[in-house]
């Protein structure tokens, strides 16, 4: 699927030297400037990739989330699987860490990091890459790549230099995605990445009963989000692993022992998502929330690589997927949502 071109560094002009260095290690997609190179540009438009079989569409001002993710219906007509428009973003990337952390502060090498709480329950959640403009390294139609560099930005709510590159590409009736997070500093950081898509519940039929099914180990008991223990094999998991509909259990939970799988089915559209990731994601987070009456019209399932509040529980001996990332050293995570027609 992947056709790459050696691209030059000539245009990166106005950006970090680890960010001029990512063009001298790896192999991108897309055209080669009249200067020989390529540029980082911020502040652009959103970028969208389209074939015949599918439809996506990031916006780097903000954040690099996915603003949509489309298929074609059986009138030929973009139909939305993620969440789009004036319901809020597709999906957004996590990264440095995922999910929360608890009071807004952990302790690592012997001192105590306080950030900006971002959520009422006073805790810092889903890291900073979605607050920030990216900037963009390359793209083509059918793929683009984004960089960030926290060093150029003011008040980045984390106490340690990173950077972050995020490439997506577009195949037949597929979606790649690669996220890394670099280490910039001159001493150890933990670190984690993760992806958060909202999947509508029903595409072109409302008639569909949305089944998910997902490879996890067990579910740590939660209070207020935060683990309070090791993970448990439930009968929620066993329910995962079994692939029945998702109805309305009110998940807001994070799962162990993900196997790097998970397969979404709309019945009556047709349409079976098939999601594969390395094995950075040992985690999964499932989010299914709903009103007094009814659940919301999507689901989240969020491949992760740490559990929520990992970085406060590394003492604990636990498998947090906490990477401790020594300097200049990156973790590099990839993940394939595949579309095939039931």
């Amino acid at each position: 699927m992947r056709k790459y071109l050696w691209i030059g560094t000539a245009g990166w002009s106005g950006c970090s030297d680890w960010a001029r260095g990512i063009g001298n290690r790896t192999w991108v997609a897309g055209p080669i400037m009249p200067d020989g190179g390529f540029g980082l540009e911020l502040g652009m438009a959103p970028i969208e990739l389209t074939n015949d079989t599918i439809r996506v569409v990031i916006d780097p001002s903000n954040g690099c989330r996915i603003d949509a993710l489309e298929l074609p219906n059986p009138d030929g007509q973009w139909q939305p699987v993620l969440r789009s428009g004036a319901d809020g973003v597709g999906s957004f990337l996590m990264v440095p860490w995922t999910n929360r952390i608890k009071g807004a502060k952990f302790g690592f090498d012997n001192q105590t990091h306080r950030l900006r709480p971002n959520h009422p329950d006073g805790s810092a959640i889903h890291g900073v890459g979605r607050d920030h403009g990216w900037m963009i390294g390359d793209r083509s139609p059918y793929t683009a790549r984004c960089v960030f560099d926290s060093r150029l930005v003011e008040r980045v709510n984390f106490p340690f230099a990173f950077g972050a590159v995020f490439r997506i590409e577009i195949g037949d009736g597929c979606v790649e995605i690669d996220l890394e997070l670099t280490n910039l500093g001159d001493s150890p950081m933990p670190g984690g990445v993760g992806h958060h898509p909202y999947f509508l519940r029903s595409l072109w039929d409302q008639g569909d009963e949305l089944r998910v099914k997902a490879g996890v180990g067990g579910r740590y008991p939660c209070e207020d989000q935060i683990p309070v223990g090791p993970m448990v094999d439930d009968e929620v998991c066993k329910g995962l692993r079994a692939g029945g509909a998702i109805g309305d259990p009110g998940l807001d939970d994070v799962f162990g022992g993900f196997d790097g799988r998970a397969v979404l089915e709309w019945d009556k559209s047709g349409v079976r998502c098939v999601m594969e990731c390395c094995d950075v994601f040992g985690h999964l987070v499932m989010y299914t929330p709903g009103d007094d009456t009814a659940p919301l019209p999507w689901v989240c399932v969020e491949p992760v690589s740490m559990v929520n509040d990992g970085f406060n529980r590394m003492t604990d001996r636990a498998d947090t997927g906490v990477r401790i990332l020594e300097p200049g050293e990156t973790l590099k995570s990839s993940m394939t949502l595949r579309f095939e027609r039931i």
